[in-house]
């Protein structure tokens, strides 16, 4: 499972989620798990149509530049709150800085890229093509087996891809570097997911978030000023910055939040919903927020988007 617009989502320390899975297991699940999958849902699906205001002013490397400052500024915080640390085991720095290149370098800049020239829904809906970037790395870094339910799924998500891009690319002014840009920040944050999951991390997650956040910032951090200057500032308007601090806030670290607190009260299976709610929740606040029409592509896409994301999803058996 991956954060949207934040980092991967991966162990956050030895026996940390167990807990809570277990008496989840035992006692069922609280509402308060339900309200936080809610949360969680608007928090990562607003991600997309207020990037999509956000960049409409203000130039993505400087939009970006505010989702590090403001989103690692506010994860450090909770990290203190939570862990009294900050700082990671040192063996844990060079995995930190390739997730960081892989899920801030890229999938920032490339996901706010692709939003500039596509509905803020559709790229929504491709950045979900998981299962098939998933099953490419895996199959050819790990060597996974290529099991039935992983064809259907790459099968779902090649399907999906088809639907969604056919329309944009074949029109009068064809969004070929949006689709290519939201295609390949998709491919970046699954490899970085791919990686948090199989690095053994020891320190906890709220402290590995906003280091991952500050170190994959850099090259944004320096080239913002750079490359985008200053002259949007004058003109920028109160919408676009709210919107930009929504994504820092809001999306990023109320949903990183709201996240690791489903992981530690309740089952992977169950927090693994916000997987299959946060595509329909995308679409439909673009749809409310921006005035995107849902078309009929949309809908197959998201329905095929859906089922592909429902393959990755196990549910354990649990012992009679």
């Amino acid at each position: 499972m991956k954060s949207q617009d934040g980092v991967a989502a991966g162990s956050s320390g030895p026996g940390s989620s167990a807990s809570g899975a277990q008496a989840a297991q035992e006692q069922g699940i609280p509402a308060v798990a339900w309200l936080l999958l809610l949360v969680l849902a608007l928090a990562w699906g607003s991600t997309w149509p207020m990037m999509k205001l956000a960049v409409a002013e203000v130039p993505v490397l400087s939009f970006r530049f505010i989702s590090v400052v403001a989103g690692s500024a506010t994860l450090f915080l909770v990290g203190w709150i939570k862990n009294r640390t900050i700082l990671p085991k040192r063996w844990e720095w060079p995995t930190i800085i390739r997730i960081g290149l892989l899920n801030v370098t890229l999938w920032y800049c490339l996901s706010a890229l692709a939003v500039t020239t596509l509905p803020a829904g559709r790229a929504a809906l491709l950045a979900f093509t998981t299962p098939l970037w998933a099953m490419i790395i895996e199959f050819a870094l790990y060597k996974a087996p290529l099991t039935v339910r992983r064809t259907f799924g790459i099968v779902l998500a090649l399907l999906a891809i088809g639907f969604l891009t056919f329309e944009d690319l074949f029109a009068a002014e064809p969004s070929v570097i949006g689709i290519a840009a939201i295609l390949a920040a998709a491919f970046c944050q699954t490899f970085g997911s791919i990686l948090q999951q199989r690095a053994g991390f020891e320190s906890p997650v709220y402290t590995l978030i906003p280091w991952q956040m500050v170190l994959g910032g850099i090259p944004i951090l320096i080239a913002a000023p750079i490359i985008d200057g200053t002259a949007w500032m004058e003109t920028v308007s109160l919408e676009a910055m709210l919107a930009s601090f929504s994504v820092a806030v809001f999306s990023i670290c109320v949903g990183v939040v709201c996240w690791y607190t489903i992981l530690s009260k309740t089952t992977m299976t169950f927090a693994a919903l916000g997987s299959l709610v946060v595509p329909f929740a995308a679409i439909s606040l673009s749809a409310a927020l921006l005035g995107e029409m849902l078309t009929v592509t949309d809908i197959v896409g998201l329905v095929l988007i859906t089922a592909a994301i429902g393959t990755t999803i196990r549910r354990r058996r649990s012992n009679p």
